[in-house]
């Protein structure tokens, strides 16, 4: 459950304490001396002190009894106020909020000028605050907070029950009907300190301002004025905000493709912050730097943005051996540095101030174990993964998380990238998944030892069977026997078994054992080896892949082997959404006509999430470092969520399906 609800819950918990103690706390006196002036009845007042009694010993069941029955035999009685008033006391400490609504509605209709009438208002509101009423229970005490006739610790409690509820149950929209209702300029100055704090929480930093104006106007010596002007005083001392942005501009080179990369990604975080700009009141500015293309370079850049201590966080840069040579630096200067792109592994683990929002090698491979593990229900596995740097990343990562899972590796191979003929490490997968379906047996019909016997008999299985299969000279597989570890425990035994090899070289025999089969390819040009020779030794098993499958022409080409064929994306834009196609439609009349590409979609993305920072008040390095660990923004291009190690663990499973390639989920790495 959310903190906040948490805290919701905690407080309506402690509602029926608080007024109970309330209630408690009126002299029993009183409560005699507040009979409205109606027919005095003796028998009346002798059932409501029992009535009373019962009431402030903490026997409430009886207490509503008694009130109720004093009502039904002593209607219109000098008590009767005073009953209605106390039933629904009672009703309320015993929960039954309905109950206690419907006397405290009766008396309100039946004796409108009661004495009792603003007590009868308070918890009226109490009644509709533990039914999740949120909004009639405010109005209620509004009304009481609003008429300074009432007594003075009835006003109390009525002004702090309000402020809790427009702290943590009541939205925006709520607080500004109950504002434009009010009627003092104390409830109006509580109404409006809390609804800028919630606009200011959410970004609208002008908005917040607007509505604190005429409350910094009013007398200091109100409630919340003293409030009102602090958070004026905190949101006028923001001022504008600094974001250094390292790309690889190329502005020195002649050669128009050259730019493409960088001037996308800097075209994106451009359009998000002219977006921004328009409406906020902080205002972002940006101070850009070119990489060209040089880690020295670009750590030099970045070692300069550092030193201007108005720089509050770095986007930056989007190749891994740049970002490499720079995050380091930024980290040690304790600034926040977000790279878009760049996915090497071990990269945030060098400081808690390194961002990277495209899930690394490793995040991607734990990913697809997990997507198989969790949504398959696979339980065993081979890998087929390129002998490169980026294809072992991928499947060790793979393959410590199907151990971690309590999966089954059955083989791993690897292959040249770019081989043509990988037919031997596939005859490696095929032999040892093959072997899977040799199951040892036990031939009774071998005249066993007496020793051998005895031992299997000692390993729990019933003589009587044992004798029967000794008897007819039957066989019987491990698994039978000894159950799932069979295997183990006949080896441990040292018992003579057979096995009946498998058709490794029959190719008609399919190999059905393998759930899943990881390969990472080095490119998509690798497809049509890879399908059509897992496809050639039989191996049915669901091809699972990296983003290299990511190519329809290749998959479409191959399909006869590649239908089915599932992989991974960091990057997937829902082209058809109609919110995509406001946002796309509004870009190209901003950028004439161009259509936002990946480059630019990403750069968008990683800026509009340090912007949403900015709105939520974030102004200080540090600030900006402890929002993004816990960021979850759901961009164009892709989710960014730092759940594990400030690593982007998001991301899209795509399929290959009759011609075209779909999405069929999202995933995420858990903490």
């Amino acid at each position: 459950m959310p903190a906040i609800c948490l805290e919701r819950e905690k407080v309506k918990a402690l509602v029926p304490y608080i007024l109970l103690c309330f209630f408690l706390s009126v002299p029993y006196c009183s409560v005699f001396a507040q009979a409205d002036s109606i027919l005095f009845r003796p028998e009346a007042e002798k059932q409501f002190v029992e009535a009373m009694h019962a009431y402030q010993s903490g026997t409430f069941d009886t207490a509503a009894q008694l009130f109720q029955k004093n009502l039904r035999e002593y209607p219109r009685s000098h008590r009767s106020t005073a009953a209605y008033a106390m039933g629904a006391k009672s009703f309320f400490a015993l929960h039954q909020y309905r109950e206690s609504i419907k006397l405290l509605k009766d008396l309100l209709d039946l004796y409108p000028n009661s004495t009792y009438c603003s007590d009868a208002h308070y918890t009226l509101g109490l009644n509709y605050y533990q039914l999740n009423r949120f909004d009639e229970a405010s109005e209620e005490w509004l009304g009481i907070r609003d008429d300074t006739a009432n007594d003075m610790r009835l006003l109390t409690h009525a002004g702090k029950m309000l402020d809790q509820a427009a702290r943590n149950n009541l939205s925006i929209d709520e607080l500004q009907g109950l504002l434009a209702s009010a009627k003092t300029d104390l409830t109006r100055a509580l109404l409006s300190v809390r609804i800028a704090e919630k606009l200011n929480r959410s970004g609208d930093v002008a908005a917040a301002q607007k509505i604190l104006t005429p409350v910094a106007l009013l007398s200091p010596q109100i409630q919340y004025v003293g409030e009102a002007l602090f958070l004026l005083e905190q949101m006028q001392k923001r001022g504008a905000v600094d974001i250094g942005v390292v790309l690889p501009l190329m502005m020195k080179s002649d050669r128009p493709a050259s730019h493409e990369m960088g001037s996308e990604f800097l075209e994106g975080i451009q359009y998000a912050l002219e977006e921004y700009n328009e409406t906020a009141l902080v205002k972002v500015h940006l101070d850009v730097r070119d990489t060209e293309r040089d880690p020295t370079t670009a750590a030099r850049q970045v070692s300069d943005l550092c030193s201007n201590e108005k720089i509050s966080a770095i986007i930056g840069p989007i190749l891994s051996p740049e970002a490499l040579a720079c995050v380091g630096i930024a980290n040690e200067r304790g600034v926040p540095i977000v790279t878009p792109t760049a996915n090497a592994n071990g990269m945030t683990l060098l400081g808690p101030n390194i961002f990277q929002a495209t899930p690394d090698y490793e995040t991607q491979g734990k990913v697809a174990a997990l997507y198989a593990c969790r949504e398959l229900k696979a339980k065993t596995f081979a890998v087929l993964a390129a002998s490169d740097p980026i294809g072992r990343q991928l499947a060790e990562a793979f393959i410590q998380e199907v151990h971690d899972l309590d999966g089954d590796m059955v083989q791993v191979v690897w292959y040249e990238p770019g081989a043509t003929d990988i037919r031997s490490e596939i005859e490696k997968i095929r032999h040892a998944a093959m072997e899977q379906t040799e199951i040892p047996y036990i031939d009774f019909g071998g005249k066993l030892h007496q020793a051998d016997l005895n031992k299997i008999i000692a390993a729990g299985v019933d003589q009587h069977r044992i004798d029967s299969l000794n008897e007819q000279g039957l066989t019987a597989t491990v698994l039978s026997l000894f159950g799932s570890n069979g295997k183990q425990i006949a080896d441990s035994l040292k018992l003579p078994t057979r096995v009946d090899p498998a058709k490794y070289d029959s190719l008609q025999y399919p190999v059905s054992s393998l759930d899943a089969i990881f390969v990472p390819i080095a490119g998509s040009e690798e497809i049509p080896v890879v399908s059509s020779q897992l496809k050639y030794y039989n191996i049915q098993s669901q091809i699972l892949g990296t983003g290299d499958w990511n190519d329809l022409n290749e998959l479409d080409q191959q399909r006869q082997y590649t239908d089915g064929v599932i992989f991974f994306v960091d990057s997937y834009t829902d082209a058809a959404s109609e919110n995509y196609r406001v946002f796309q439609s509004k870009y190209q009349i901003a950028m004439k006509g161009r259509v936002p590409s990946a480059n630019v979609l990403i750069g968008y993305d990683v800026m509009k999430m340090m912007l949403e920072t900015v709105g939520h008040g974030a102004t200080q390095r540090r600030e900006f470092a402890a929002a993004f660990a816990r960021a979850s923004y759901d961009g164009w291009h892709s989710k960014i969520i730092f759940s594990r190690n400030r690593v982007n663990s998001a991301m899209t499973v795509m399929q290959y399906k009759q011609r075209e390639i779909r999405k069929i989920g999202t995933i995420n790495l858990p903490n």
